[in-house]
């Protein structure tokens, strides 16, 4: 096995594994506790990318850097994570300052560690990628799952804690092992070179804010369902929750597998390869999205009742989630053109109206005295997701106009 298949294998491997921890959490811990553990996860998510850039400008850099080059990107970036550390630090305490238990207060300190490794752990695994150590990629990840779920064995000591504090040891361990087994370079000082940091996050805001968006989006609504609901509602909500992070696993491996020869053709001029690899990208998640649904509908409820029977009734959300969620990922093949030639408008118009949309929807909610009941909320991600996949399309097929290698009928309508 090369080892670039086997970086995807180990990846989706270790996705499983988390998905297994979730419903072991699920038998482990009440609505309550999942309540708070998905509010936690959203957090974590959340700062995690408030990177403003640096990742995707950085990553796309160090791609093709020389040593002394690689090093000044590497020192502007633990730069700027000391400045981010120091912000999260200062709000954990003030949050924590208003809760009313000790175990609240270390679950928001854990969070921040958490928000703060994420970000590393995402730095230095592009790091490791971006020099081709893969296997240590591979090594690094593997240990820090192991640690992760290794810590699930505390669990009836203190359930909601070692919950959270397993969530965020996966992050911490990674960064932990990649800074100590010399697979990432350490940072030689702190500096911040303007020119350095123009051309970092001219390079990488973009993506950045379509990446940011749909994680605002499931703040706010886990915020919102927390705060006017209750932790309990919201722990109903995490097989939801579940389905939407396996469902997405298979998407984006294809994505992952399909992008560098649709580059690579694109760059060469040739068309017709490019569009013989959407065809079979668009073939491949059309297959998979009715296999899924088809799963959902026939599979999903005697299988849940077999493992946790207590969750069933919660599949109701899972329903009302699916369609968005279909119709969304049914949309990526067309949208990983944006990526391909490198123009992301359409993009930030999705993903920008997407946070509007949810903004405006919640804001109702609060100003009008009236509270969304769960169906209401997840119907509206789910309509958000239909939106975002409307306006995706939309922009693919306005683009593609100048680009008709990514439309898989074009060279069949022009033979006719």
């Amino acid at each position: 096995m090369n080892s670039r298949l086997a970086f995807v294998v180990i990846g989706l491997a270790i996705n499983f594994l988390v998905l297994g921890r979730g419903v072991l959490l699920m038998l482990v811990l009440d609505y309550n506790g999942l309540g708070l553990v998905a509010l936690v996860q959203a957090y974590i998510l959340f700062g995690g990318l408030l990177h403003f850039g640096l990742l995707n400008g950085g990553y796309r850099l160090l791609c093709n850097a020389g040593p002394r080059h690689r090093q000044r990107i590497i020192d502007l970036a633990y730069t700027a994570f000391a400045s981010l550390a120091a912000i999260f630090v200062a709000l954990a305490l003030v949050y924590a300052s208003q809760l009313d238990t000790g175990e609240y207060r270390a679950v928001a300190g854990m969070t921040a560690l958490g928000a703060l490794a994420t970000l590393l752990r995402a730095w230095t695994m592009n790091e490791m990628v971006a020099a081709g150590r893969l296997k240590a990629a591979n090594l690094t990840n593997a240990v820090s799952i192991g640690v992760s779920l290794g810590l699930l064995a505390l669990l009836p000591l203190a359930p909601t804690l070692v919950a959270v504090g397993s969530i965020v040891a996966q992050p911490v361990v990674f960064v932990v092992v990649a800074l100590a087994s010399g697979a990432v370079l350490r940072p030689s000082r702190l500096r911040m070179p303007k020119r350095l940091v123009k051309v970092i996050f001219r390079t990488g805001f973009v993506l950045f804010l379509t990446g940011i968006a749909i994680q605002f989006n499931s703040l706010l609504e886990r915020s919102y369902v927390s705060n006017e609901l209750g932790l309990e509602p919201l722990g109903r909500l995490y097989l939801a929750f579940l389905f939407l992070n396996l469902f997405q696993m298979v998407p984006t491996l294809l994505e992952q597998v399909f992008l560098p020869s649709i580059v690579k053709a694109h760059k060469a001029g040739e068309e017709s390869a490019v569009r013989a690899e959407m065809v079979n990208l668009i073939m491949l998640v059309v297959g998979y999205c009715a296999l899924a649904a088809l799963a959902l509908w026939l599979i999903a409820p005697p299988l849940l009742e077999l493992v946790l029977p207590k969750y069933v009734p919660d599949l109701r959300w899972v329903y009302l989630l699916a369609p968005g969620l279909i119709v969304f990922t049914l949309s990526a093949p067309f949208a990983l053109m944006f990526n391909v030639i490198i123009d992301y408008r359409w993009y930030v118009i999705g993903y920008g109206a997407s946070v509007v949309a949810t903004v405006i929807a919640f804001a109702a909610a609060l100003l009008s005295g009236q509270a969304f009941s769960l169906d209401r909320v997840v119907m509206l991600r789910s309509g958000i997701y239909a939106l975002m996949a409307v306006l995706l399309v939309a922009g693919w097929w306005r683009l593609s106009r100048n680009h008709r290698g990514f439309r898989p009928l074009a060279g069949s309508r022009n033979s006719v």
